[in-house]
């Protein structure tokens, strides 16, 4: 893998270099209609998911946003959906502010900020999410910005720094998420893995940066905060956006993060998530 190569590194990341967007104007898909995807419009998505790991995708108003959802993913052979907790018989999850108290333990159905993490970092390896579609029906009053980095330019950032980091964060012990439990019974298990890996030739992230319950390896500690100054202090592939209705992003499981956010109680935020096992 390209990875414990030097040579073929060298080569993936200088091709990385040349072709990595700056700029998010062009990496926008302006979308006629989602339930048929035109050639060109298919093609484009890939193409910059496939460049860059991820496009922006906007389309005209929809009548059931579920539905529109669902069908653009699986044109782009989105269709292994991850049944996860609080997905709707849609296959989607509908993020947003909620009353309900077992859903609002989980931060992304609340208005707090959420700090950069891969979805389904929790997951097992085999379960492991290699891409997702979040879209906007409705954006918050103030505030919800969306902020993401391509996982290959992250990994490279780090590599550039610190190749020895960059190593200790491949092993395959470096972070653990505990079980979870509710009232003795485990909802989601144990989950052991490496930070950065190979997956079918491609670079895969599993990361979060939230420490509550998670573990950490002694020896991966001093990369780890240096991966989280990267993150924070931003670079040129570092993007940030606030949705408008009618957009959305389609990734390769890009590591993201969102800030907090004001709400209408009359006409809340939000947003429908789709995660998948292959990647777009």
């Amino acid at each position: 893998m390209f990875l414990n190569n030097l040579n073929d590194y060298q080569y993936w990341r200088d091709e990385k270099l040349a072709n990595a967007p700056t700029k998010l104007d062009n990496c926008i898909v302006d979308i006629q209609n989602p339930l048929a995807l035109t050639t060109a419009e298919k093609d484009q998505i890939q193409r910059l998911c496939q460049r860059s790991n991820f496009a922006l995708i906007q389309t005209p108003t929809q009548t059931d946003y579920s539905h529109s959802t669902i069908q653009l993913n699986q044109q782009l052979g989105l269709n292994a959906p991850d049944h996860h907790l609080f997905v709707n018989n849609d296959t989607l999850a509908h993020i947003t502010p909620t009353n309900n108290q077992q859903q609002g333990e989980f931060i992304p159905y609340t208005t707090k900020p959420i700090g950069w993490h891969t979805d389904g970092y929790y997951n097992s390896l085999e379960q492991r999410i290699r891409s997702f579609s979040l879209f906007c029906v409705n954006p918050a009053n103030n505030g919800g910005e969306n902020h993401w980095i391509d996982n290959d330019m992250l990994y490279i950032l780090l590599r550039q720094q610190n190749p020895e980091a960059a190593d200790l964060l491949t092993r395959t012990d470096a972070m653990t998420i505990p079980a979870h439990s509710e009232n003795g019974k485990i909802l989601r298990p144990k989950s052991v893995g490496a930070i950065f890996m190979s997956d079918h030739n491609q670079l895969y992230l599993r990361y979060t940066q939230r420490k509550k319950y998670v573990q950490f390896a002694d020896e991966v500690i001093a990369a780890v905060a240096l991966l989280d100054d990267i993150l924070a202090k931003g670079s040129a592939y570092h993007f940030q956006h606030l949705m408008a209705k009618n957009q959305g992003i389609i990734c390769n499981n890009i590591i993201h993060k969102r800030s907090g956010f004001v709400d209408d109680k009359d006409n809340p935020r939000l947003l429908l998530r789709g995660r998948y096992f292959v990647r777009v």
